[in-house]
């Protein structure tokens, strides 16, 4: 790959652009050899110019832009050229171009992704312009069969800026050969990373896909945000989680301080259901009163099992008498869906945190 070389390159392409009247295939994230293993687009242009052979590059395994004529492109070549000029010229876009390329191939690493195939993935994610011509930042990736299918899926978060803030960002789901899916919500915390729970949640034979993420906040069990999409039909559809608090995303839990010592009640108006358990009291119970409940809705998702068939477990966040800093246990839930995608809490439960 040769960063160094993108000013000179991008140089050269609009010169000769502007005296050939030719359209120039030109590549945000670098150079590949065509499809006939001739040397194209911005090497191509090098060669003639400078009279000198460029480096050799290494082949790219099952790459999708070695697949695609070169004419197919020629028509937006001149608009690609002119947005990426302005990037390619600045000190800094080139400066994130290496740091995304560092970061995707350390990811590929971790998932023990060879090199031949990290790369074409990594072209790939150039191609459809996942980095915006350099100006977006590589958060995180995860590559692993989703739909268990036998074929490697991919997903990759990328933020707008180095400190963006909620919904400033995307998670790319790359399904497949399916074209990906940019999942964007204004609520949603582009930061840090997600984990992904794949899974037939709604046992209709198709895959959904649970994941969350942390946010910047704190307190309690800190700032998580999670989110659950079906795969189908070669796209993806949101779903909803059941619920009544938190834009449905959790579930309303009063907590009651019982006069017995170190003994609580957690009452879930949603499932009309009471449960006693035993948690440290900080405060002396001279009697039975309200005196906590739940934090921040729902995190910790797993992939857990119901009858026979998968289902998703999540947990709340419990505080007492003290406030959110005096922790008792987590809420812990079982949710299916239906093949209308409406969920179901077929289950809860209290784990108390140990005295």
């Amino acid at each position: 790959m040769y960063k160094g070389r993108h000013k000179k390159e991008c140089a050269i392409i609009v010169r000769m652009l502007a005296l050939a009247s030719c359209s120039i295939l030109f590549f945000a994230c670098g150079d590949k050899h065509g499809d006939n293993g001739t040397v194209t687009g911005i090497r191509a242009v090098e060669e003639e110019v400078t009279g000198q052979e460029p480096e050799p590059l290494q082949e790219t395994a099952e790459s999708s832009v070695q697949d695609q004529d070169v004419a197919d492109r020629a028509e937006a070549s001149q608009e690609i050229v002119a947005g990426a000029e302005a990037d390619v010229t600045d000190e800094e876009s080139t400066d994130l171009a290496e740091y995304n390329e560092e970061k995707f191939f350390e990811y590929a690493e971790k998932w023990e992704v060879n090199r031949a195939e990290a790369e074409s993935y990594y072209w790939r994610l150039c191609d459809d312009n996942v980095f915006r011509h350099q100006t977006a930042w590589l958060v995180w990736v995860d590559v692993e069969d989703l739909d268990q299918n036998g074929q490697p899926d991919m997903a990759v978060m990328v933020k707008d800026d180095e400190y963006s803030g909620y919904g400033e960002g995307c998670i790319y789901f790359y399904m497949n050969e399916d074209e990906p899916y940019c999942f964007r919500d204004e609520e949603y915390p582009f930061h840090f990373g997600f984990y992904l729970i794949p899974g037939d949640f709604d046992n209709d034979g198709n895959t959904e896909i649970a994941f969350e993420s942390p946010g910047s906040g704190v307190g309690a069990a800190g700032d998580w945000h999670p989110r659950i999409l079906k795969y189908r039909n070669h796209t993806m559809e949101p779903m909803n989680f059941p619920g009544d608090d938190y834009d449905g995303r959790g579930i309303r839990i009063e907590i009651t301080q019982e006069e017995k010592w170190d003994t609580y009640s957690a009452y879930c108006a949603y499932l009309d259901d009471t449960i006693v358990f035993e948690a440290e009291n900080i405060a002396d119970p001279d009697a039975s009163q309200p005196c906590g409940g739940n934090s921040r809705g729902y995190f910790n998702l797993w992939r857990s099992e119901y009858e026979g068939r998968d289902a998703l477990e999540v947990s709340e966040y419990l505080y007492g008498e003290g406030g959110t800093g005096h922790g008792l246990g987590f809420a812990k839930f079982l949710i299916v869906w239906d093949e209308n995608g409406e969920g179901e809490i077929v289950k809860w439960w209290v784990e108390p945190f140990e005295n």
